[in-house]
């Protein structure tokens, strides 16, 4: 795929969620309208790195595929389910959509700036193992 054949449309999906999302923090309480950047980095990381560790430690006990721990109360208020794995690759982006909007990113835009240079890096970018 050359860069010349992305078709970016789908951003204002991304967008769209993203405004929801933060839509959403605001109304529970989650943010303040004095906080500071260096605020909301310290907080959107520790935050971002709890959802990873979650996912991590999920793995780990062999529960990625297993009903999250809301499941039960998610079906009794008609919300289909979610895997361990869903929940936390869920929240994780859920965290990273709440703090590029209050760092005013577009996120959807990076991700597809991002996305095009990726797309002419060597394979497995020069050797990297992972």
């Amino acid at each position: 795929m050359t860069n010349q054949n992305l078709d970016p449309s789908w951003s204002s999906d991304l967008n769209a969620i993203v405004d929801e999302v933060s839509k959403n923090a605001w109304s529970k309480g989650f943010h303040s309208v004095t906080d500071t950047e260096d605020e909301l980095i310290e907080r959107g990381c520790n935050n971002i790195h709890d959802e990873v560790s979650e996912l991590h430690e999920a793995w780990r006990k062999g529960k990625l595929h297993e009903p999250c721990d809301k499941a039960g109360l998610m079906e009794s208020i008609g919300i289909e389910p979610l895997s361990c794995i869903e929940e936390e690759l869920a929240d994780i982006l859920i965290r990273v959509c709440d703090v590029s909007r209050r760092l005013g990113v577009d996120i959807a835009s990076a991700v597809y700036r991002k996305h095009r240079f990726n797309i002419t890096r060597p394979h497995r970018h020069g050797g990297k193992k992972s």
